[in-house]
């Protein structure tokens, strides 16, 4: 019974943004304040986990930290570029780039863990 309330509840608000004239623009709206709130909780939990991990990212060395924080940097203007990738050839880059990136921190979590 809750699942047919719920899904009540998500048909009457799809049938608002269709019918009302101007809730595409209020959806549009609410989904900006969304993507704000999620990017700023990611970056609260980035800075939070480096004040935790500190001591530890300053031990690695220079050339692995160096290789964290590219690889960190990569992820972040790839996720960001993403929507620019939108042929196939765009997409395997993509793909590519963020496997690199996946390398460089298991690289880092490896000569990590080596200590």
């Amino acid at each position: 019974m809750k699942q047919v309330r719920n899904f009540g509840i998500l048909a009457v608000i799809a049938l608002a943004i269709v019918a009302i004239p101007t809730a595409g623009q209020v959806a549009d709206l609410v989904s900006a304040l969304l993507s704000i709130v999620l990017a700023g909780l990611i970056a609260y939990f980035v800075a939070r986990l480096y004040r935790d991990r500190r001591i530890d990212i300053y031990g690695l060395g220079e050339l692995d930290r160096g290789i964290l924080y590219a690889a960190v940097a990569g992820i972040i203007v790839v996720l960001a570029a993403a929507q620019n990738f939108g042929t196939t050839a765009g997409t395997l880059v993509l793909v590519a780039l963020l496997a690199a990136c996946g390398a460089g921190l298991v690289r880092v979590y490896q000569s990590w863990r080596s200590y």
